[in-house]
């Protein structure tokens, strides 16, 4: 492999070394039948800008960076590309760090600390961004209330911080109205005149935005008379085998519930399976709701009634925000909450009182 320089171009193309800079470079005006020759040169010897060494010179790398807590989630998946293609479009390379933690087991932060090593992972995940010189950060984080504002401290370029709000910050917070989107999803289920809808949530912290998401399924139960069974109360930790063994769990109970709202897609497909394993029908037996409202929604049986969180939206907007404070660093911080949608498919109906 030999590696073809910008004076191997000159001398193709048959001008100088400087001429060639200002066509790659933009830097100044160039007859278009020199920029024509130089550009038939690259593409002759198949020429690659060094761009690293180019960023350097400019004393900028166009690139921005984003830690996020899982390499599977779909739904961030959604978010990441919206956030890629506005970077690439701009100009900017995006690098991509997964911690791919496991949702902690226990409560406790001091066990879960322990027992997970998450500050470590995220911790390590960002100062290897900032060993890349990137110019700014995107965090989906995990950790704790504690190892996060650590990591955020050590943090000294312009950071968005998602789905988590933390007080006093420097960085912007970009976030779901997760309390609006579960109280529309409860409502629903009540005008269709369920009155026992289970709830399975999945791990948060006090932070995340996510645990608005149980105060509103309480909260609208109560302001229409109804008192939240704590036994269709479940904890699946965003963890599908789980939700599949809770689900069968609730939907033996004698008492079972006729709808379940989950807080994310996945759950509540494996849910939906574990109904169709019980023998119980969705939903002439069964309303269920998910979270996310993923592509797959449409192509499950039967199609996913889930809550749309406007994924693509979300990463559009933040990374718009984090080149926009690169530019300028003194923007003030923001705190953005997004409305969410209830889109209404199959897999909810009328309540049934012959199948209660």
């Amino acid at each position: 492999y030999v590696m073809i320089t910008t004076k191997d171009v000159a001398r193709e193309a048959g001008v100088s070394y400087t001429t060639v800079s200002h066509v790659i470079n933009k830097t100044r005006s160039v007859s278009a039948e020199t920029k024509k020759r130089v550009e038939d040169a690259i593409e002759k010897l198949g020429y690659c800008p060094n761009v690293l060494a180019r960023s350097l010179r400019m004393g900028q790398t166009k690139t921005v960076g984003v830690v996020t807590i899982s390499s599977s989630d779909p739904y961030f998946a959604v978010i990441l590309h919206a956030m890629q293609e506005f970077a690439w479009n701009e100009g900017y390379g995006v690098f991509v760090s997964s911690s791919d933690l496991c949702c902690p087991c226990s409560p406790d932060e001091e066990e879960h600390k322990m027992d997970n090593s998450l500050g470590d992972r995220e911790q390590d995940a960002v100062k290897n961004m900032t060993g890349r010189e990137t110019q700014g950060l995107i965090l989906n984080s995990l950790q704790t209330e504690t190892e996060l504002m650590k990591t955020l401290d050590q943090i000294t370029k312009p950071c968005i911080v998602f789905q988590r709000h933390i007080e006093g910050t420097k960085f912007d917070t970009f976030m779901c109205d997760d309390y609006q989107g579960t109280s529309d999803a409860v409502e629903y289920l009540l005008s269709l005149g369920h009155k026992k809808i289970a709830f399975v949530k999945g791990f948060t912290y006090d932070t995340h935005s996510a645990r608005f998401r149980e105060t509103a399924w309480r909260e609208v139960l109560q302001k229409n008379g109804i008192q939240a069974d704590e036994n269709y109360l479940i904890d699946a930790r965003y963890d599908e085998q789980i939700s599949y063994d809770e689900t069968k769990k609730i939907l033996s109970l004698k008492n079972r519930p006729t709808a379940i709202l989950y807080s994310s897609d996945t759950m509540a497909i494996a849910g939906m399976r574990a109904a169709k394993d019980m023998g119980i029908s969705i939903p002439d037996e069964l309303s269920v709701i998910g979270y996310d409202n993923l592509e797959v929604d449409q192509y499950t049986i039967p199609r996913l009634t889930s809550i749309n969180q406007d994924s693509a939206t979300l990463g559009h907007d933040m990374m718009k925000r984090l080149l926009e404070k690169i530019k300028d660093p003194t923007l003030e911080p923001v705190i953005k909450t997004y409305p969410q949608k209830l889109v209404i498919r199959e897999s909810t109906g009328n309540f049934k009182t012959n199948l209660s």
